[in-house]
């Protein structure tokens, strides 16, 4: 771990402590001079450490910026143990990973980002994820299942991002089946699994799972395709100090919990109790995007979420389906 991640963790561990240059350099076993480096470049990311004579160093006030260092201390605290790497901007943390399952790595690791450049989304949607709005990570991972266990993943993850934002943001958060997650109305998230598996085996080699989450709406507003849909968890006027790691802590902690117990499905409940379709009445959109040929199955009414997460549905002629892909929206009446 650098100096710099040494000396951050001190200082955000004893919030409110001056501590003195000699004092850290013993405690962390580096010399006066790489502690002073160390502070100085801390201040320049953004992070409000005063140095006040005869007292030393005190850390104010942490940016909301990413940081590995503190993530994995806080996950380790835990007894979570993943590999876990912060950029501030990448093209697509599933692709990253995807380009190191592919490689052979298998290690299971988190790669966080502030920033991607060319985010993705499902059916080959992009994904919006602009500087300075919201953190977007992924997971890869070595689940010993099939491929289609292994979609739960996306269910698994929806719980657990749910049951974080209501962690921090402390607010109701709801899902919209499959993989969307809703605060106040809005969509706040959206989730990517993706995997490599072995045909002669019939399992997962490897799986990627990706989540990006709207922290605060972008100046300007969302762009006009996703305005109408598309919400943010905090509000612009919220003192940003580092919620992109407590949130991050919080979800991969809650990811965790679900994952140690996968087969068991734990996660299950969870899910339909925050689902807002059930018992609704919804349009179905297919797979492809588009709307059902038979018009009399266009709409349905909602009735339930099986142990497969597949939606449990009652058409306008009176005939039940189990849906297993598409998409869904919530008909207004």
């Amino acid at each position: 771990m650098k100096i710099k991640d040494q000396v951050l963790l001190l200082l955000e561990e004893h919030r409110g402590e001056f501590f003195s240059g000699q004092e850290v350099a013993e405690r962390l076993s580096v010399t006066r001079a790489g502690v002073w480096k160390a502070v100085k470049a801390l201040q320049k990311e953004g992070y409000a450490i005063e140095a006040v004579n005869n007292k030393g160093y005190i850390l104010e006030k942490a940016p909301d910026v990413l940081s590995a260092a503190y993530i994995q201390r806080r996950l380790q605290e835990k007894g979570i143990y993943l590999v876990v790497q912060a950029e501030k901007i990448v093209d697509s943390t599933n692709n990253v990973l995807k380009q190191y399952g592919a490689a052979g790595e298998k290690r299971d690791m988190v790669l966080l980002a502030e920033e991607q450049s060319a985010g993705r989304g499902r059916r080959g949607r992009s994904f919006y994820s602009p500087e300075g709005t919201g953190l977007y990570l992924s997971l890869l991972l070595h689940p010993n299942v099939g491929a289609e266990e292994g979609t739960l993943l996306t269910t698994l993850t929806a719980v657990a991002a749910a049951e974080a934002v209501e962690e921090i943001a402390g607010e109701p958060v709801q899902i919209k089946w499959v993989n969307d997650v809703w605060l106040r109305g809005k969509k706040i998230s959206g989730i990517l699994t993706e995997g490599s598996a072995s045909m002669e085996e019939g399992k997962l080699e490897y799986v990627v799972v990706g989540i990006g989450i709207n922290l605060y709406e972008p100046k300007g507003g969302f762009p006009e395709g996703i305005r109408e849909v598309a919400g943010a968890v905090f509000t612009n006027h919220i003192t940003r100090e580092n919620l992109r790691n407590r949130l991050s802590v919080a979800f991969l902690t809650n990811f965790m919990k679900y994952y140690r117990s996968f087969p068991e499905r734990s996660y299950l409940e969870a899910y339909r109790e925050r689902c807002f379709a059930i018992g609704k009445k919804v349009r179905i959109i297919a797979p492809d995007g588009a709307q059902a040929g038979n018009a009399a199955r266009e709409y349905a009414k909602v009735l339930g979420i099986d142990e497969a997460c597949h939606l449990h549905v009652q058409y306008e002629d009176g005939s039940t389906e189990f849906l297993s892909s598409g998409e869904i929206s919530i008909r207004m009446e």
